[in-house]
């Protein structure tokens, strides 16, 4: 046998590490960022920089590297240069682009699985690369840690570990077919290695002619070929390469069984010699005391004198330490994971070690361990923990379940193929094919997940031993694969059977799988709206879990995660992120920092902080999102279609609806490529399509289109969902409020609230949301009393449901405030807005749209008390808050210009005041050409201002181009057509223009007499205006008839006293005196 000692050497910690160049590509410096401060924040994440000044230098350079991985990082403007090279220069890892302003097109770029993502701010930029950087240099770990003390008494279950995987690999290997097949796949897969070797490629020749089993030891240790991609499959964690080399795998793990130790002494020490970087060096430190394997077979000398030797002709290089490792172990426990040959000592890859203690001198770091037998015993509890789920299930199922926990789908589907192709023990087809099914769902492919499931069924209800017991936890699958694919029905009989049959198997109903049961059940609930019912039953899967589990589990993080999701579609938003967050800390205990769960944790958190207005935070958080789900799925897999959906969110909170309307449409794509067309969640993207068109783009017919599209797939798939319909029924008639048609909104908002009444408990919020959309349409309606009741009965049960520091709440006293304005009672008014503003900047952490609304609100209420200089500060509060937080919320924006400019005229500031009505007219023009009616304001308020400068041909100018619109858009017999009517009159009176003015004074009437004849207020208006034009014009007679139908109408409908019939009488006496009727005067 050949000495250990021609093979001590240094331990490697992989080349690649060390690889990673990162390139500034900035040319024309758009980011104006000095590049000499760049170089030295660079600097400290401790790799090559590199900035190119020209576009073909830097691909030239690329192309140039063949090992290195490249981080390139560039300004938005030249990605799509880049993007044509991204897919055949392999050395591109990621791209992150920088841009120094907010772009429309910032999210055009996310199918790029390289790119990384799009930043505004290079401090949080510089985050991401180096948390990237992290997640690239893991892949090449030598070390698992284990944290024995932390896991002592808790189940392992669905553990993430690669500390597990490499403990049961050993076991794997045994248990693998071992045959001539295996013999030959392991030469052919050392081929394929090497293909482009040639000098290897004899020595495999020669390894295929020569080799015998028992001198595996002597072809490892004198052949770099197999070490290389032994070592390598072992720190990569490759599953799959390993399948193929197990025939040597298994004579290597034999000859360790076989060997036998003759030493009189009883324990040895063994020392290896180590570079690390910094970074590694400090991870070491952080597990001090706990477990450790190491992914390699480690080769270490007994002669300490010799290593430090071998120490003194390291290259001095920065950012990295030379390390002497000092192993301890017992002769009598080593448990044949160890060959000792003279001074040298070969450890096999599954040894544990224990890290005691780290101490330093002058000349080198030293860290001590031992060898420990914990991995073995951790082993056999990971095994109980599971056998106690699912009786005697075979490791090799185990091991394959295991690395699909690790989120590794390719290489856990490669290895159960290998299982079903090679016909491993038949008796585990059935959890063969179930693991496969499990793989496919993950991955998304839930036909084929489906098929596995049911192949696994029929096999296993043949199985005479435990089939029904087993057959639960496939149905309880099939279950829900049905739920993603949106048959909630069929879902639900297929968990309500699982349920049956394991209340029959575990009575006492205080097992894991009665738990997954109730919380299916309980999440088809959530499905239809019934959040209470859904939360009885999560929270009593949550008690089981939190019994059985000791308040730690994998499982228990998802049952938080669901109540999560409920208590944010109850606007609970700190009790549901209390429950995330709790979630999170589960989850990064037990998985990796970039594992699946943990994305839809930041997922569900970025919903959480959108919801409460914290955009820049929650878009942090679901870009994390995203980077971590484009490292396990293509572009396009539905869980990245949900995180570009909470991205839409997000946008659109910040009034970016181009971009979040376009995000949608993506999220669309997604679904439509899942589910069928009629899944309810395509209803709620449709939904979300609608609501942006009309609020945020003012297209209320295309809107209306997308909400009549999800009210249709409703009624013809979903007819019991009446929660749903109930809010789509909302959105249709939210849609028709926004363009005046309050007659038709109104009654889709009755039928709202007759079904939630039936539907939900009398205090529900959802019935509030409806109440106050009700109230806000009999307002615009001007019927202010019965609008009244409606918020205040919303209000009653918003302080019920939450509490009177809500958000709801500051929404439904801002809804009061504006009646209560209408009203004239103007204290009152103020008070409710200011009110909601104290609860708004008590609930929110910074300024937002909601504060900038309820101070418009405010200043609207100074304005009509002629308190002009008040009401200008607050809508200037309000501005600054729209162009700092919310600057593409246009509409908003040319709102308070617009009541700037109001408030301006009121004092006299014509110029001043024109010139922001002025402004607000552009932006309305430039963002929103088919919101005529918001442009029909400006008109209005243009032609106000010119009107009070007594430049009426203008002012007439401004009405008309208003009622070209009301003309265009509104029914004749429209009120406002007859208000815009009466503007035009009084200025072309003042004109001295009386028979146009008396026409146009006529037609108001007409409409409102022939059409709102009970409106006696406003009929008797007209009818005095038109009799003051009769009286200029001295016909004194058509004057006369005017003004006594005038009174008439007053005398009946107003007290004797009320000042409009002093008014109307004194302008009666008027035209006797014209007449010379003194008497009658």
């Amino acid at each position: 046998m050949t000495t250990l000692s021609q093979h001590t050497r240094l331990i490697n910690t992989s080349d690649n590490k060390d690889n990673v160049i990162l390139i500034w590509f900035d040319p024309d410096n758009e980011l104006s960022i000095d590049s000499e401060h760049l170089k030295i924040q660079l600097n400290q994440l401790n790799h090559r920089i590199i900035i190119p000044t020209e576009f073909e230098s830097c691909i030239s350079y690329i192309q140039s590297k063949e090992r290195e991985k490249i981080f390139l990082i560039t300004s938005i403007s030249y990605i799509s240069q880049i993007l044509p090279y991204i897919d055949f220069l392999h050395q591109i890892y990621c791209i992150f682009i920088l841009c120094s302003k907010t772009d429309q097109h910032e999210y055009s770029f996310i199918q790029h699985t390289k790119i990384i993502g799009v930043y505004k701010q290079f401090d949080f930029l510089y985050s991401i690369i180096q948390e990237q950087i992290d997640i690239f240099n893991n892949q090449f770990d030598l070390w698992s840690f284990f944290d024995q003390d932390e896991y002592k008494n808790k189940d392992l279950t669905k553990q993430s570990s690669n500390f597990l995987w490499l403990q049961l690999l050993h076991n794997i290997i045994l248990y693998l077919p071992y045959n001539d097949q295996a013999k030959k796949q392991m030469f052919n897969a050392c081929r394929y290695y090497y293909q482009d070797n040639k000098e290897e490629l004899k020595l495999i020749d020669e390894f295929e002619e020569k080799y015998h089993s028992y001198d595996a030891i002597d072809w490892y240790l004198n052949n770099s070929f197999l070490r290389k991609i032994i070592n390598h499959a072992l720190i990569m964690e490759d599953t799959n390469q390993l399948y193929t080399l197990r025939y040597f795998l298994n004579d290597l793990i034999q000859n360790f069984n076989q060997q036998i130790i003759q030493i009189n002494e009883k324990k040895l020490i063994a020392y290896g010699l180590i570079e690390l970087s910094n970074i590694e060096f400090e991870k070491l430190k952080k597990n001090h005391n706990k477990l450790i394997s190491i992914k390699t077979f480690l080769i270490c000398h007994r002669s300490r004198s010799l290593v430090l030797a071998l120490s003194t002709q390291l290259p001095k290089r920065n950012n990295s330490i030379p390390v002497l490792f000092q192993i301890t172990y017992d002769i009598q426990d080593i448990n044949n994971n160890i060959i000792l040959y003279q001074q040298e000592v070969l450890f096999h890859f599954n040894t544990t070690f224990r890290l005691e203690n780290i101490q330093h001198d002058k000349h080198i770091c030293c860290i001590n361990m031992n060898v420990v037998n914990d991995g073995q015993q951790i082993l056999e509890k990971y095994i109980d923990d599971i056998h106690r789920q699912i009786d005697n299930l075979n490791i090799l199922i185990i091991f394959g379940k295991l690395i699909c926990d690790m989120s590794q789908w390719n290489q856990s589907q490669k290895y159960f193929e290998h299982l079903l192709n090679d016909n491993i023990n038949n008796n585990d087809l059935p959890w063969t094919e179930h693991s496969l099914g499990q793989i496919n769902r993950w991955k998304g492919n839930w036909l084929e997940a489906k098929e596995y499931y049911k192949h696994a069924y029929d096999r296993m209800m043949k199985d005479e031993v435990n089939c029904e017991k087993n057959c639960a936890i496939i149905l309880c699958d099939i279950g829900e694969i049905l739920h993603l694919q949106g048959k909630y029905e069929e879902a639900y009989e297929y968990h309500e059977k699982a349920l049956t049959i394991r209340k029959k198997y575990y009575p006492s109903f205080d097992h894991p799988h009665i738990a997954t049961s109730l919380e299916n059940i309980g999440l088809i609930y959530y499905q239809q709206l019934k959040y209470n019912e859904a939360l009885v039953h999560l929270q009593q899967s949550l008690t089981i879990r939190e019994k059985y589990f000791n308040y730690f589990h994998v499982d228990i993080a998802t049952n938080l995660r669901n109540i999560g999701y409920i208590f944010i579609d109850q606007g609970k938003y700190d009790e549901a992120l209390e429950y995330h967050q709790r979630a999170r800390l589960i989850y990064e205990k037990s998985y990796s920092s970039d594992h699946v769960f943990i994305a839809l944790t930041y997922n569900s958190i970025g919903n959480i902080l959108y919801l409460k207005k914290k955009h820049n935070d929650a878009l942090d958080m679901v870009q994390h999102a995203l980077i971590i789900q484009k490292k396990y799925y293509p572009f396009g897999h539905i869980d990245i279609g949900t995180t570009l959906s909470n991205m839409g969110n997000i946008k659109y909170g910040q009034g970016n609806y181009d971009l979040a309307l376009d995000l949608y449409q993506q999220v669309l794509m997604i679904q439509k490529k899942y589910h069928l067309s009629n899944h309810l969640d395509n209803v709620c993207i449709l939904n979300n399509i609608g609501y942006i068109l009309a609020r945020g783009k003012r297209s209320y017919d295309e809107a209306l289109h997308y909400h009549q599209q999800a009210f249709l797939m409703l009624k013809t798939y979903y007819p019991s969902y009446y929660g749903h319909i109930a809010i789509n029924l909302n959105y249709i008639g939210d849609n028709l409020s926004k363009q005046r048609k309050f007659h038709e909104a109104i009654d889709y908002y009755r039928q709202a609230l007759t079904i939630q009444k039936n539907y939900y408990s009398s205090d529900n919020v959802n019935i509030a949301h409806t109440l106050s959309n009700i109230g806000n349409i009999l307002s615009d309606q001007k019927k202010n009393e019965e609008a009244l009741d409606y918020h205040q009965r919303a209000l009653k049960i918003y302080e019920t449901y939450h509490s009177s520091d809500h958000i709801n709440y500051a929404t439904s006293l801002n809804d009061i405030g504006k009646i209560l304005y209408r009203l004239g009672k103007y204290d009152d008014a103020f008070k409710h807005h200011e009110k909601a503003l104290i609860i708004q900047k008590k609930y929110y952490d910074s300024e937002n749209a909601h504060m900038a609304l309820s101070l418009n609100y405010m200043g609207n209420v100074r304005s009509s008390e002629g308190k002009y200089d008040e009401a200008i500060d607050l809508y200037k509060q309000a501005l600054q808050i729209y162009e700092t937080s919310s600057s593409f919320r246009y509409a908003d924006i040319a709102t308070i210009l617009s009541n700037i400019g109001t408030s301006l005229n009121h004092q006299e500031k014509y110029d001043e005041a024109f010139d922001y009505e002025q402004q607000a007219l552009n932006i309305r023009q430039s963002h929103y050409p088919s919101a005529y009616m918001n442009i029909a304001d400006s008109f209005h308020y243009m032609g106000n201002i010119r009107n009070s400068q007594g430049k009426y041909n203008e002012a007439i100018d401004y009405y008309q181009q208003q009622l070209k619109i009301y003309e265009k858009y509104y029914p004749t017999s429209h009120s406002n057509i007859a208000s815009i009517l009466s503007f035009i009159g009084s200025s072309l009176s003042r004109q001295g223009k009386y028979d146009e003015s008396f026409e146009c004074y006529k037609r108001a009437l007409n409409i409102y007499e022939e059409n709102f004849s009970t409106n006696y207020n406003q009929i008797a208006r007209y009818l005095q205006w038109i009799g003051f034009v009769c009286y200029v014009k001295l016909d004194l007679d058509c004057a006369l008839i005017y003004y006594e139908k005038c009174l008439r109408i007053r005398e009946i409908n107003f007290n004797w006293d009320h000042s409009s019939i002093v008014d109307t009488i004194s302008c009666l006496i008027e035209v006797q005196r014209a007449r010379n009727e003194h008497e009658i005067c």
